[in-house]
């Protein structure tokens, strides 16, 4: 009789500690300490684990990152309008300046005061005025510019650009979306195993009251002397075995709600009242075969690859412009004082330029032969992940529906085990009651039907999970109130 109790107490055990470590991220015990008990249903406790996960957090972070990104990366294709200015302090301007004049030998006739000629052997030297520029003034240079700068070809560069920066914020979204998908799984695998341990406890309980009620029967029966000691002693035996069990899953119970306020990210002493039972509503399931269909058209994973597939392509077509040549236009209009000559000095000019510019690549050092490459080595890699993960994918549906299946099947046949062994109990006690069968046979069906009733709430809770399995590997995630 007690490992018959000892297998009864791992069946009731076992799913509370299966798959139940804090996910990694999930910080436990961040959240504010509650002073109330928390109201927690399978909705409220969704949109908590939504809202609290950290990794979403950071994935919402990495959608705006990228989106910045795509930004800068659209801002190529419009005219760059850029306004500078200078001021410049300089001892070095240019200036002419008068000096003593300077005496110049000449041999061309000359006239005295009277007008009279000269002979040109009376003169030597002739005056002339005293000139000189020098690079010595000290003064202030000013300049203003106005300059738009607009990229006519680029080989596909911008495009190319813009598009791989869409591909990336449309990627982080989709990984975003794999990861919300994530933790509604995890939370309703958490929540799930708060309602099965709970369940469990009910019938461990149930059964301890109902064993001890009827060792009280048997005392009587003793101290009657219509039964012997060992009679007595077989049923306390069973009796003090259930109460083990019944710690076991009473101390599930709080683990599975530890648990449970991990993935939501909340305090783990938060006083909580799961609401909710542990039952079951058959939903219609399709075939497999659409099953896959639906996966490959829903699954954020296959999303994400696929795009990065194109963005790796973009990359590549990015690559192969850095052999292109690159054309711009330009204009600009500018304001200048300062460097002429004083008086003007003090004028402002300006003016104005327009033109084309023209670059082409001749020799890099292979350095966009090497950038080509990594960009198809990304594309294959890629293409065998996408593979890889597909087959993955297909292979995770099928366990799921397959689960599904399985656990439906189990429900119906532990229903039906539920009702005999209830049957069966009871007329155990009848018999017993008129003396028919001995205590012997009362323990036998009690143990019969705490382990039906075990087997059935497992296969609910198994066919609940398996449901969420199964949406997780669709890529299905119902809506969540915000």
């Amino acid at each position: 009789m007690r490992s018959r109790w000892f297998s009864i107490g791992l069946i009731v055990a076992a799913p509370v500690f299966l798959g139940q470590a804090p996910s990694e991220g999930m910080d436990a015990g961040v959240g504010t300490r509650a002073t109330e008990v928390l109201r927690l249903s399978l909705e409220e406790s969704l949109r908590l684990g939504l809202a609290n996960n950290p990794q979403l957090r950071a994935a919402e972070a990495r959608v705006r990152a990228s989106q910045g990104k795509q930004i800068s990366a659209r801002a190529n294709f419009f005219p760059k309008l850029t306004a500078s200015g200078a001021l410049v302090r300089s001892n070095t301007l240019t200036e002419f300046k008068i000096g003593t004049p300077t005496m110049l030998d000449t041999s061309f006739p000359v006239a005295n005061s009277q007008g009279d000629p000269v002979p040109p052997d009376h003169i030597h030297k002739y005056p002339t005025a005293g000139f000189e520029m020098s690079n010595t003034r000290e003064g202030n240079i000013y300049n203003a510019k106005l300059e738009a700068q607009m990229p006519l070809f680029t080989g596909g560069r911008v495009v190319n650009g813009y598009q791989a920066a869409r591909l990336e914020t449309r990627a982080q979204e989709e990984d975003l979306r794999r990861m919300e998908l994530d933790t509604v799984f995890q939370v309703k695998q958490a929540f799930y195993g708060v309602l099965l341990a709970r369940a469990m406890v009910e019938v461990v309980d149930k059964s301890f009251a109902t064993m001890e009620a009827h060792y009280k029967r048997v005392q009587d029966l003793y101290r009657q002397g219509m039964v012997s000691n060992l009679d007595l002693l077989q049923v306390e035996a069973q009796l003090s075995s259930i109460r083990p069990q019944q710690i076991q899953v009473h101390n599930g119970l709080e683990l599975s709600k530890v648990r449970l306020l991990a993935v939501l990210n909340l305090d783990l002493e938060t006083p909580a009242d799961i609401e909710g039972e542990l039952a079951y509503a058959p939903a219609p399931v399709e075939e497999i075969p659409a099953l896959k269909h639906a996966a490959a058209l829903a699954r954020p994973e296959l999303k994400g690859l696929e795009l990065r597939y194109e963005q790796a392509d973009r990359l590549k077509k990015i690559a192969r412009a850095g052999y292109l040549p690159t054309v711009g236009a330009f204009a600009n209009y500018q304001w200048n004082r300062g460097q002429e000559l004083p008086p003007n000095d003090t004028i402002w000019r300006d003016g104005w330029q327009a033109g084309l510019s023209f670059s082409m690549p001749l020799f890099d050092g292979l350095a966009a032969r090497g950038e080509m490459k990594n960009a198809q080595g990304l594309k294959d890699q890629i293409e065998m992940n996408q593979a890889a993960l597909k087959a993955g994918i297909e292979a995770e549906v099928t366990a799921a529906a397959l689960t599904l299946g399985a656990a439906e099947e189990r429900i119906a046949a532990t229903e039906k085990s539920v009702q005999a062994a209830e049957k069966n109990y009871k007329v155990s006690e009848d018999r017993y009651s008129v003396g028919l069968v001995n205590h012997l046979d009362v323990l036998d069906a009690e143990v019969l039907l705490t382990r039906a009733q075990a087997d059935y709430l497992l296969a609910v809770h198994d066919y609940l999970l398996a449901q969420a399995s199964l949406e997780k590997a669709i890529g299905r995630m119902e809506e969540v109130a915000p």
